[in-house]
């Protein structure tokens, strides 16, 4: 039989063992843990930086970009106005809106074809040049104009360059028309 003593130090060498075991092993593994976790740490803050620069760089670009298309918006606006001077330049043309449209953008380029935009309201009779009608519904009261005027009704303020062009070619071949059965009478 064994003692009961060998017993109680062999259980204490277990202990012990495992006890020292612990403790080196955390030392000996912190330092290498620590290491790995400030490499990710740095690689994470590498990558942040380059994205906060990528970031920078288009945003950058983004205004650059931005302020091109507002020169060529200009640009393409002044086209559009010299485009139709000629014929616009001097007419008359009635204007009415609905409350809740914005019409600044549109109006700045009627008047810069040439075009003598007058505001329209009840009691007058656009005889001499076209009515155009901006609202998101056509109102009533413009089926009741006299037959010889002109009108043209538009439901959604143009916004690009191309809606732009295409109303004003609309209003010009509206003045063609207006003038011409002028000339015949």
């Amino acid at each position: 039989m064994i003692p009961f003593r060998h017993h109680l130090i062999s259980l204490a060498a277990v202990f012990l063992s495992l006890g020292i075991g612990i403790l080196l092993g955390g030392m000996a593994g912190q330092p290498w843990f620590s290491v790995s976790e400030k490499e990710v740490l740095s690689k994470m803050e590498s990558r942040y930086q380059q994205a906060l620069k990528s970031n920078s760089e288009l945003k950058q670009q983004m205004n650059r970009l931005q302020s091109e298309i507002e020169k060529n918006k200009a640009e393409a606006a002044h086209l559009m106005a010299a485009r139709y001077t000629g014929s616009m330049e001097g007419n008359k043309l009635y204007l009415w809106h609905s409350a809740d449209v914005s019409i600044a953008p549109l109006k700045r380029l009627l008047k810069q074809t040439g075009a003598v935009v007058v505001p329209y309201g009840s009691g007058i009779t656009p005889l001499d040049g076209p009515l155009l009608v901006l609202a998101v519904t056509q109102p009533e009261w413009l089926h009741n104009l006299p037959e010889n005027s002109r009108w043209l009704f538009v439901d959604q303020i143009p916004e690009t360059i191309a809606q732009q062009w295409a109303l004003l070619e609309q209003l010009q071949n509206l003045m063609t028309e207006l003038k011409a059965e002028r000339e015949k009478s």
